[in-house]
C-alpha cells in the first residue's frame, strides 16, 4: 500500500501576494523612516509564543531588493543568514514561514534592509516589533542542554572517490559544535561511506574526532552505508566497536547496533535504531522483529513519564513525513511494502509525542522538507540535510543532484541542526557548518514533555547515589611500566606542578591510545583537561585521575592472538595491520604455522597488539592474493568471514584455536 504524501508550506518568496485567511490574527504593523512590515500569523499555533508561521509582507517601499532578518532591540541576529531576499514591485513584497518554524530565542524585532553589510535596527528601512505574547519565553541561558544534530557525514578514503571534502566537513562540524558549546552530538547515520570496508573510514572518523577541540560525547545511529560492503554481522560490528557504542567487551559480545541513553540532568530519553540488513532500503526488510520489539518496550516503559523522547532512526519513508518530497525525486526509501516499515510506522503513529529525527536524502535545509507530523496522525518527524553534500533538486532530470560533493565551489555545502531543548519546547535551529551561520528559515519549534528542568533537576538530585571513586588499590590493579597513575587518590597537598604532570601525561596518553579506546572515555579525559584551568587544584587533579583511570583499563588490553585459515594454499601467509596513527607495511608480518584443522587446512598464528592496530588483511606476500579488510574488535573466540563471496574463504579468529593444534 501506498501512503498519501503530505503537502508541505515551505518557506517561499512571494511578489503581490493577497492573504486571507480566517485563522489569521489581527495583522500587527510597525512604521519605519520609509517602509511598513505586516505579519500575519497563521495556523494551529497562531497564538503560541515562539511560533513563526505565517505571512511576512513588505510594503511601502521604492521598487528593489530588500533584506529582512531578525533582530534583537539593536541589531540583526549574529550567527543568522537574512530570513529573505524580498524584491519589490508594484508596492509590494511578501515571505511565507511554513507549518512549526520558530522565532529564535532573543529574536525582538523584524528588519528591512538595503544591504547584507548594514544591519543595525537604527538604519533598517522597516521595522516590526515583534509582540511578547509571540516572543519565545526564554533565553539562550535557559536551555537545559544543548546537542547537535548531524546526519550523512559520510567519511571516505577511500581516494576521496565518492565525497572529496568529507574529512574537512566533520572538522568544521566539530568546530561548530565547539563554537557552539554543545553538550553532545547525536549523529542519524551514514558516518562513513563504507566504498571499500568501514575499518579505515571509522579509524580517519575517530582520528579527527580525536584531533578536535570537542570533548563531549558522541552518539550515532546507523545507516545503510554502515552495511554497503561485506558481511552483514561483521559490519555491525565494526559499527557496534568503533562509535559512541563504547566498542567494550560487553558491546561487542552483543553486537547489537540498536541502544538509548538518558540525559542525565533532565532523564531526557534518546533512542538509536539500525538499519539492520539491506544498504538499498527499499528493497526489503531493514529492522528485525528484535529490534522492533525492543523499540516498542521502550517506549511504552517510557512514554508519558515526564520526558522527552528522541529517536534517531536513519531512512524516512516513501511518501510520508518530513524528508520526502510530493514529486518523488528520491528513490531508496523505506519502502511501505514490507511488514518492518509498516509497522515502524504504526509504532510512530502510536506515540505521537515523540520526536523522530531521520536523514538518508542529503536534501538541502532551503527545500523545506524538513517538518512534518502527518495532519496531527502521527510523530513530529525533523528531516536532516548532510554534513558532507546536501543535495539539491535537478528540476530538468527529476532527481536530486549530489554535485556539491566534489565541486570545490560548492565545499562549503554542509549541514545540520543546532537544537536548544527548554522547559516545554525543542527548538531546532537549521546551520551551515562550515560557516556556523543559521538559516531561518529551516528552524522548527518542537513542543516538549515534561515538567520544568527545575522540578525534574530536584527528582534527580533526590534519587542520584553518591559518587564513588576508583581507590588506591583499583589504580594498582591497573598500574603497567608503560603508563603513569595519579600518584594518589587522597588528594592531599595537591600543587600546580602536579596538576601539570598528569594533565601532560594524560595529553601524551591520548595522543598515542584514543584510536583504540572506547571514544566516549577519551572525550570524558579531553573535556577534564579542557577545564582543568578554570578549577581549584584539588579538583582539577580529581577530575582529570578519575577520568584517565576509566580511560586506561581499555586503552592498555595488551596483546591477543589471531589465527588464519590457510583455504588459498598460500606457501606463506602473511599480516598487515594499521589503524589511524600505525601501520606495519606491506606485506605485514609473516605468520607461524601452527597446526591444522579437521578439513586438513594449515593454521596460521601471529600476536597483535590491539593498542597499536585496528585492521587486518592476509595476504601470500604478493599484491593481488588478498582478503577483504577486518576490524580487531577485541573481542575472544569471535570467527570473521574474510570474503562473504566465497564460504570457504580464509578467515580469521581472536584467542580461539578452532581446531588448530596449537604448539
Amino acid at each position: 500500500m501506498k501512503y498519501s504524501k503530505l503537502k508541505k508550506t515551505t518557506a517561499v518568496v512571494l511578489s503581490a501576494l493577497t492573504l486571507t485567511s480566517a485563522m489569521a490574527l489581527t495583522p500587527t504593523t510597525a512604521f519605519a523612516t520609509q517602509g511598513k512590515i505586516t505579519y500575519t500569523f497563521t495556523g494551529d499555533e497562531k497564538a503560541e509564543s515562539g511560533y513563526a508561521q505565517g505571512k511576512i509582507q513588505l510594503s511601502s517601499l521604492p521598487e528593489g531588493r530588500y533584506y529582512l532578518y531578525w533582530a534583537d532591540d539593536n541589531n540583526a541576529l549574529q550567527g543568522y543568514y537574512e530570513i529573505a531576499q524580498i524584491n519589490i514591485k508594484d508596492g509590494t513584497g511578501s515571505f511565507t514561514f511554513g507549518d512549526h518554524t520558530a522565532i529564535p530565542v532573543d529574536a525582538k524585532k523584524l528588519i528591512a534592509t538595503t544591504s547584507k553589510k548594514n544591519t543595525s535596527v537604527n538604519n533598517a528601512v522597516a521595522v516590526y516589533d515583534i509582540p511578547k505574547a509571540k516572543q519565545q519565553k526564554y533565553s539562550l541561558q535557559d536551555a537545559n542542554y544543548t546537542f547537535m544534530n548531524y546526519s550523512d557525514i559520510h567519511i571516505d578514503v577511500a581516494n576521496n572517490q565518492y565525497y572529496k571534502y568529507s574529512e574537512l566537513h566533520w572538522e568544521k562540524a566539530l568546530e561548530t559544535a565547539v563554537n557552539k558549546n554543545a553538550d553532545f552530538i547525536v549523529t542519524a547515520g551514514d558516518n562513513i561511506t563504507n566504498g571499500e570496508g568501514p575499518g579505515k573510514e571509522f579509524d580517519k572518523y575517530q582520528e579527527i574526532l580525536g584531533n578536535s577541540d570537542f570533548s563531549n560525547p558522541v552518539y550515532e545511529a546507523s545507516g545503510n552505508h554502515e552495511i554497503r560492503t561485506g558481511e552483514r554481522k561483521a559490519l555491525l560490528r565494526t559499527f557496534v566497536t568503533a562509535t559512541g557504542l563504547d566498542g567494550k567487551k560487553e558491546t561487542i559480545e552483543k553486537n547489537k547496533p540498536y541502544y538509548s541513553f538518558e540525559e542525565p540532568k533532565t532523564g531526557d530519553l534518546f533512542i538509536f535504531m539500525a538499519l539492520e540488513f539491506k544498504y538499498d532500503p527499499q528493497s526489503g526488510d531493514e529492522f528485525s522483529k528484535e529490534q522492533l520489539d525492543w523499540l516498542e518496550n521502550l517506549l511504552e516503559e517510557n512514554y508519558n513519564k515526564n520526558k522527552n523522547i528522541y529517536l534517531i532512526q536513519h531512512a524516512l519513508i516513501e511518501g510520508y513525513g518530513a524528508g520526502d518530497d510530493e514529486d518523488n525525486y528520491y528513490t531508496v526509501p523505506l519502502s511501505p511494502e514490507y511488514d518492518s516499515t509498516n509497522r515502524f510506522r504504526e509504532i510512530i503513529e502510536n506515540y505521537k509525542d515523540i520526536i523522530w529525527i531521520s536523514g538518508h536524502t542529503h536534501i538541502a535545509l532551503k527545500y523545506g522538507y524538513n517538518y512534518s507530523n502527518m495532519n496531527d496522525t502521527a510523530c513530529n518527524m525533523i528531516h536532516d540535510s548532510s554534513v558532507c553534500c546536501p543535495t539539491t533538486l535537478n528540476y530538468s532530470s527529476h532527481n536530486l543532484s549530489y554535485s556539491a560533493h566534489d565541486d570545490e565551489a560548492l565545499k562549503d555545502m554542509s549541514e545540520g541542526y543546532y537544537v536548544q531543548v527548554f522547559d516545554d519546547r525543542s527548538i531546532f535551529y537549521g546551520e551551515n557548518l562550515y560557516h556556523n551561520m543559521i538559516y531561518p528559515n529551516a528552524c522548527y519549534v518542537v513542543e516538549g514533555c515534561r515538567s520544568t528542568y527545575e522540578e525534574k533537576k530536584a527528582e534527580k538530585e533526590k534519587l542520584a547515589p553518591a559518587v564513588k571513586l576508583p581507590d588506591v588499590a583499583e589504580l594498582s590493579a591497573f598500574s603497567t611500566q608503560l603508563l603513569q597513575m595519579p600518584k594518589s587518590f587522597t588528594y592531599k597537598n595537591i600543587t600546580a606542578e602536579d596538576v601539570t604532570s598528569i594533565s601532560n601525561t594524560a595529553k601524551d596518553v591520548l595522543e598515542n591510545f584514543y584510536p583504540f579506546s572506547s571514544y566516549n572515555s577519551y572525550q570524558a579525559l579531553k573535556s577534564a583537561i579542557k577545564s582543568a584551568d578554570s578549577k581549584p587544584l584539588v579538583q582539577a587533579y580529581k577530575d582529570i585521575s578519575t577520568a584517565y583511570v576509566e580511560f586506561l583499563p581499555y586503552t592498555y588490553s595488551g596483546e591477543m592472538d589471531i589465527y588464519f585459515v590457510n583455504t588459498k594454499n598460500w606457501e606463506k601467509v602473511y599480516a598487515h595491520l594499521w589503524s589511524a596513527k600505525n601501520d606495519n607495511g606491506e606485506p605485514g608480518v609473516e605468520m607461524t604455522q601452527v597446526g591444522t584443522n579437521e578439513e586438513g587446512f594449515t593454521i596460521y598464528k601471529t600476536k597483535v597488539n590491539y593498542n597499536m592496530y585496528k585492521q587486518v588483511i592476509f595476504g601470500d606476500g604478493g599484491d593481488t592474493e588478498l582478503t577483504e579488510e577486518q576490524t580487531l574488535s577485541g573481542e575472544e573466540n569471535q570467527m570473521f568471514t574474510a570474503n562473504s563471496h566465497d564460504p570457504r574463504a580464509p578467515y580469521f579468529c581472536l584467542t580461539g584455536k578452532y581446531g588448530a593444534n596449537d604448539n
